[in-house]
């Protein structure tokens, strides 16, 4: 009899244990959707493209008072970031070239600050870091 008394209370347990899974209205379904929908969200928060591809970010290095590569080639709508990796202040300042004048403002990039500017226009522009120049100076090919 105890056997018995024992079966029938593990058989009830195991039942509401049971009942307790799965136990909503909804069977999963809306997690099922969040899911689905969360992907179908995303694209819109990636990279603006440009021409078919995702749009790029170019980094240029500013040490050693000179800007690494010192000269760059890039498609059209491509953003460059420039990051001071030195201890002094550097700044960059357009001198030349199509599209809309930029500068970060005169010296004010101090180590480890970065500045971004997207170029959208084609041909060859020139800048320069005005603390340091004529001798640091760049180029930009946009295509």
């Amino acid at each position: 009899m105890t056997k018995c008394v024992a079966v029938l209370s593990s058989v009830a347990v195991l039942g509401l244990v049971a009942s307790g899974c799965g136990g909503s209205s909804d069977n999963g379904s809306s997690g099922s959707k969040t899911t689905a929908k969360q992907p179908a969200k995303r694209p819109a928060k990636q990279p603006a493209k440009s021409g078919g591809t995702a749009a790029k970010t170019i980094q240029v290095s500013m040490k050693n008072i000179q800007f690494s590569p010192k000269s760059i080639s890039v498609a059209k709508g491509t953003t460059v970031k420039w990051t001071n990796d030195e201890g002094v202040n550097h700044d960059v300042t357009k001198t030349g070239g199509p599209g809309p004048k930029f500068s970060s403002g005169t010296g004010n990039l101090s180590q480890g600050d970065t500045y971004e500017q997207k170029f959208d226009t084609p041909g060859t522009i020139k800048y320069v870091c005005t603390v340091h120049a004529p001798g640091m100076a760049g180029i930009i090919t946009v295509k």
